[in-house]
């Protein structure tokens, strides 16, 4: 009896000594998931926050610098970009007491409160101010929004340091449960290293889920970090593909996104180049109407191409029978592309490898496409802030925007100030539609008509102001006389009720200002006017000067 209680004592002792480091690192294993957790708070305050910067800042910029009225819609999704924010500030301030840092979450609280200050101070702007307060006030909310993305970064730093070293105090305990060895008989030396493995492997089986959680949110971060960085789809583009080469190398990999009209798909990017060598058949779905994935909006997975149930796409291909994931893409809330990914077929080995890959194809693609999201609603803002909504010329501050920059790289430039004759007669008889739908075609041929750099604007009603950089007069009449005559031509479609245009025109040698040289040219255009209408004439100044 006491030789059992003494065993039972000593397999107690031996299982408190080999278990307790395994029970503390499942402690500090959970601990550090929940640093992890806290981390991914900060990571998606910094995407909120670089979405204030690309897409708000450039627009307070220039309304600083240019005086331009906002954007309506600027100034909503500027609105939403700040709450969306603020929401995240409470989650940020409670990671960080949460682990000790109180200083930092009370820099965090202050730096959020100072930045919402100064965002709330830009409302009034809009209203109008002097120059002097929008620029002051803009600069206000850009030093408080880099105070709160410096504050933001080092809190996510120290974050990521303190579940460093949690992390190594974790491994340091587990190599010690590996390793511990009692000297006790060898029975109890057995159920003691039985007791280890069973605990062990479990505590191997969590860390690798773990680790692979933290690669994917590292993965996840550098992958944002980079795309916060593209200017355009097709740098977003780049970094996909960089990001599809080094998260997924097994498979071929390629993205197609459907056009303007949604009913054709085009090939956007390829992992693999068509010259190398084990290239496999790209996807041949035309549109985003024939390919399941899209029609069903969720991944689908294809163990092999030979499979019963597999995609009718998949099957029959020169380059043979293939493992197949779809991930369908969507933006701005409409699916529109599908990332289709090839490899060696299935086997039940590779199951678990096979899921990794899928997270990390959904993770890219959903991060890429909420990025281009961002870049058509930044592109199409910028577009309707240039542009005249009727015509889709530009408007006139656009267009004096250009010529400063042709005056300032001396650029010389001819002008041609033009109108449409009896414009108001036609309004008159045939209504305002017919008369929008003039200003429409004549838009159009004249995009038609001048050359790809030459600028092309809606000046005020029925006004029309072309600006031709490094054009002499007589080529700028010879363009003119072409327009005109592809305007009678295209009105022969009987679409439009017919109507001509008149052009005065002037080059800038003879004049100092831009103001100066479209006066010449208005001129030039009332002396078309009293001749008759429906021709071309140079100013008298910019004659005198041939």
């Amino acid at each position: 009896m006491g030789w059992g209680i003494t065993a039972i004592v000593m397999i107690a002792i031996s299982a408190v000594i080999s278990i307790s480091p395994l029970v503390w690192g499942q402690h500090a294993g959970r601990k550090i998931a929940d640093e992890n957790v806290d981390i991914q708070v900060f990571v998606d305050l910094r995407t909120r926050l670089g979405a204030w910067q690309f897409f708000a800042e450039p627009e307070f910029a220039r309304f600083s610098s240019t005086g331009a009225k906002l954007n309506p819609t600027s100034i909503a999704t500027a609105a939403q970009l700040v709450a969306a924010i603020q929401a995240q500030i409470p989650a940020g301030v409670e990671a960080l007491t949460s682990v000790g840092l109180r200083e930092s979450a009370s820099a965090l609280s202050r730096a959020s409160a100072a930045f919402t200050k100064a965002t709330t101070a830009l409302g009034p702007l809009v209203a109008g101010q002097s120059s002097a307060v929008i620029a002051s006030t803009v600069a206000a909310e850009r030093a408080a929004f880099l105070h709160l993305w410096s504050v933001a970064s080092t809190s996510a730093g120290q974050l990521r340091a303190i579940a460093a070293i949690d992390l190594r105090k974790n491994d340091v305990q587990l190599s010690r449960a590996r390793t511990t060895v009692t000297a006790m008989d060898i029975v109890l030396a057995l159920v003691a290293a039985a007791l280890a493995i069973v605990f062990g492997q479990r505590v191997r089986r969590k860390e690798r889920v773990r680790a692979e959680a933290r690669r994917q949110r590292t993965f996840e971060s550098v992958l944002q970090d980079a795309l916060d960085m593209s200017a355009t789809e097709t740098e977003a583009y780049d970094v996909m593909t960089d990001a599809l080469v080094s998260a997924v190398p097994h498979l071929q990999t390629e993205l197609l996104v459907a056009d303007s009209s949604r009913a054709h798909f085009h090939r956007t990017l390829c992992t693999v180049a068509d010259s190398e060598a084990g290239r496999r058949d790209g996807c041949s779905v035309a549109s985003p109407l024939e390919c399941p994935a899209t029609i069903r909006g969720h991944t689908l997975q294809f163990a092999t191409s030979r499979a019963l149930n597999a995609c009718p796409y998949l099957k029959n291909r020169a380059s043979g029978a293939c493992l197949a994931v779809c991930v369908p893409v969507s933006i701005s809330g409409k699916t529109v592309g599908v990332v289709h990914a090839t490899g060696a077929e299935m086997t039940a080995a590779d199951v678990d490898e096979t899921a990794r890959e899928i997270r990390y194809l959904e993770m890219t693609s959903r991060r890429v496409s909420e990025r281009v999201a961002m870049l058509r609603a930044f592109e199409k803002s910028e577009t309707q802030a240039q542009s005249d909504p009727l015509t889709g010329l530009l408007n006139r501050r656009s267009l004096e925007n250009r010529v400063h920059a042709l005056q300032r790289d001396r650029v010389p430039y001819a002008l041609a100030y033009g109108d449409l004759d009896h414009f108001k007669n036609l309004n008159d008889t045939h209504g305002h539609e017919a008369g929008d739908q003039a200003l429409r075609l004549f838009a159009r041929v004249l995009r038609e008509s001048v050359r790809p750099d030459d600028g092309v604007c809606r000046y005020g009603g029925e006004e029309f102001v072309i600006v031709f950089p490094n054009c002499n007069a007589d080529n700028a009449i010879a363009i003119l006389e072409r327009l005109r005559e592809r305007l009678a031509l295209t009105l022969t479609s009987g679409r439009v009720p017919p109507f001509t245009a008149s052009f005065g025109v002037s080059v800038s040698a003879i004049h100092e200002t831009f103001d100066e040289t479209v006066a010449s040219a208005d001129r030039a255009l009332l002396k078309a006017k009293a001749a008759g209408r429906n021709r071309v004439l140079l100013a008298d100044e910019a004659r005198a000067a041939l």
